[in-house]
């Protein structure tokens, strides 16, 4: 299994996969999902192996508290961001129970501390805050303001942060 920055060439096989993963929530669609891929290509990536891609991480340069919207165009980033905003990991059903996911976080926070961001972020949806406290994030209160943001990724979406040199290191 290998990790490739993610292009609009994957395009296609990144939708496919966020057609497949997200049942709570209406996909992406094309405009939006390319639009992260330009506007950070450098922290969004594939996991390929011989059988094709098999899950996928977009990612962003956000400040801590707030997150894009769902379904928002991201073509700028922010000016003066404190953190690497994880917006979607998705892993082909097929693949489920192959690591893939944990290659993709692992290679995401070598990443973001490159980067000299300490920190991450990212919205739970799909009752998956027990898989990112795994990986060191942790639940954050989320204010009146963010409260607006998290409507748009569903009814039960939670805000979660994570100290990244407290889980991580580069090698």
């Amino acid at each position: 299994m290998y990790i490739y920055p993610a292009t609009d060439r994957e395009l296609d096989n990144i939708l496919e996969i966020q057609d497949l993963c997200y049942h709570e929530i209406e996909p992406e669609s094309p405009e939006v999902i390319a639009s992260k891929i330009y506007s950070s290509p450098d922290t969004c990536f594939i996991a390929k192996d011989n059988q094709g891609i098999r899950g996928y991480l977009l990612s962003l340069p956000s400040s801590l508290g707030n997150p894009p919207q769902l379904h928002s165009n991201t073509q700028t980033t922010e000016p003066n961001p404190n953190c690497l905003y994880l917006h979607d990991l998705a892993i082909h059903p097929n693949a489920r129970g192959m690591g893939v996911g944990k290659l993709l976080i692992q290679h995401f926070a070598k990443i973001a501390l490159q980067k000299q961001f300490e920190h991450a972020s990212l919205i739970s949806i799909q009752n998956s805050v027990p898989f990112w406290e795994k990986y060191g994030f942790k639940v954050v209160s989320a204010d009146s303001y963010l409260q607006k943001k998290l409507k748009t990724y569903g009814e039960n979406a939670t805000y979660m942060e994570c100290f990244l040199p407290q889980h991580y290191q580069i090698n």
